[in-house]
């Protein structure tokens, strides 16, 4: 069966693909929503293992999160270890033994792809004297794991430093060239990638599911939901995470001497605010960093330009090649949420929650889902559930509530949202009611409650949203 192309129009019971439509809902053993990393490996594993997969994404690989990411293959991670390890020296070994599982897959498959994968040290660097007790935090727990992270004093870091955790035999790769060559291999296995199909409902059922989609009806005994955060409102899920948008540069590497000696053979992320992300990426240098969450920052732009500023500041680099945004989720816990979207239903499995992570979370998100299903868990598999530990209170719902609150009083006074040249739209969040803000920097309506993002003419881009924004 052929690819859905980006204009496939809807049909009656049935997807249209490029002027042939299949006849009834389509059918297959699993349905993995979502062509990122996770949704990529996981479909993979099902197809090797003999299972009927079918994948649905809403658009080509250049524009998922795994996409625009930074890259690093990592176990070390800044400072997630550390926050991890408050559950306990059990949780922080299984999210270690599921990393090192997921980079281990990711190196051999790049390798049999002929996908580079550059081999650095990993940093997390101490950039205020407050945060060595961070580096602190983040050597003890590798040290209770046995990793083999060092101390360094002095770290090719361009600004001042206080110390460092540096994790040697670390990568790093282009990751949309990564994405491209594992949807590659994917389609050659005899897997069918549906592009520009977008997940409107699922629909439990006694037999399995039933998606609503754009392009139509899909059945299957289970569906995979790796889109970042589950669509809609299953499992009640997105109460538990935050969205977060993280800024990324490149630049025209300066002249010699001007970089710290043996930056290039590194990749570093601060230990805490303001977050910088630096690597070299071919003879440009990679900057990332001023994090912000999705629909609360009264000025994104502000934030691009602090980066520059940094950049030039520190790095004397000259003219920005790059900028774009990435959008992640961090969950309430710090643990990603991997398995069942409700417990004990096996018919509906997420991936979500990485923290920022996603890439070495992401494989090792898609070892799981697909053990699971194939009835081969991995010993580790059960630290990720979503369920496996209780929710953790903190202040992201008080700020939800009140973003949601204040969004309800501004509704009643300005409905509607227009840009010029856009027709007007509702600025209502069909998720569940949040009022989008107008980000002028990236030109999307953003809701400020669940993350979810909008064009100027309220088509939907990503989030927990499954519709878009009501013209007016």
């Amino acid at each position: 069966m052929s690819e859905i192309s980006d204009d496939t129009t809807k049909s009656s019971g049935g997807i249209e693909v490029r002027g042939v439509i299949a006849s009834g809902p389509l059918r297959a053993d699993v349905v993995v929503v979502g062509a990122g990393l996770t949704g990529v490996v996981t479909a993979q594993l099902l197809a090797d293992g003999g299972a009927h997969v079918v994948v649905l994404d809403t658009g080509p690989a250049r524009d998922t999160t795994t996409a625009r990411s930074t890259g690093k293959l990592s176990v070390l991670q800044g400072t997630q270890l550390a926050r991890i390890a408050r559950h306990g020296d059990e949780a922080l070994g299984a999210y270690l033994a599921a990393n090192f599982a997921g980079i281990g897959w990711l190196r051999r498959a790049l390798e049999e792809l002929n996908v580079p994968v550059d081999n650095r040290d990993d940093l997390t660097v101490a950039t205020t004297p407050e945060q060595t007790a961070d580096v602190d935090a983040v050597l003890e727990a590798a040290a209770r794991q046995g990793l083999a992270a060092q101390r360094d004093e002095s770290p090719p870091f361009p600004a001042r430093t206080f110390g460092a955790v540096r994790l040697p035999g670390q990568g790093q790769v282009d990751p949309l060239r990564m994405l491209s060559a594992l949807r590659s291999r994917l389609r050659a296995s005899g897997v069918t990638v549906y592009d520009g199909v977008r997940l409107r409902q699922v629909r439990r059922r006694r037999s399995g599911v039933a998606l609503r989609t754009t392009g139509g009806t899909v059945l299957a005994e289970r569906v995979v939901l790796a889109t970042g955060v589950p669509p809609g409102r299953l499992g009640g899920l997105f109460l538990r995470l935050e969205a977060g948008r993280s800024l990324l540069t490149t630049w025209d590497a300066p002249g010699p001497g001007i970089l710290p000696t043996g930056f290039a053979e590194t990749m570093s992320i601060t230990a805490g605010s303001p977050v910088r992300s630096l690597r070299m990426a071919g003879d440009l240098v990679m900057v990332g960093g001023e994090g912000y969450t999705v629909g609360r920052e009264p000025d994104p732009a502000g934030r691009l330009a602090a980066l520059e500023e940094w950049s030039r500041t520190y790095l004397s680099v000259g003219t920005v090649r790059h900028a774009w945004a990435a959008q992640d989720y961090s969950s309430d816990t710090g643990v990603p949420f991997v398995g069942p979207a409700v417990p004990g239903d096996e018919r509906v499995l997420v991936a979500t929650g990485y923290g920022k992570w996603g890439l070495t979370n992401g494989a090792a998100a898609g070892l799981s889902l697909a053990g699971r299903i194939l009835g081969d868990t991995p010993e580790w598999g059960a630290a990720l559930e979503p369920w496996a530990r209780p929710p953790e209170p903190s202040g992201r719902s008080a700020a939800t509530f009140g973003e949601q609150s204040k969004g309800w009083a501004c509704a009643a006074l300005r409905p509607t949202g227009q840009r010029p040249g856009v027709k007007r739209v509702s600025r209502t969040c069909p998720h569940l009611g949040g009022v989008v803000h107008w980000n002028e920097q990236e030109e999307s309506w953003d809701c400020p409650v669940h993350g979810s993002r909008f064009a100027p003419d309220g088509a939907l881009l990503e989030g927990p949203a499954t519709e878009d924004l009501s013209p007016r």
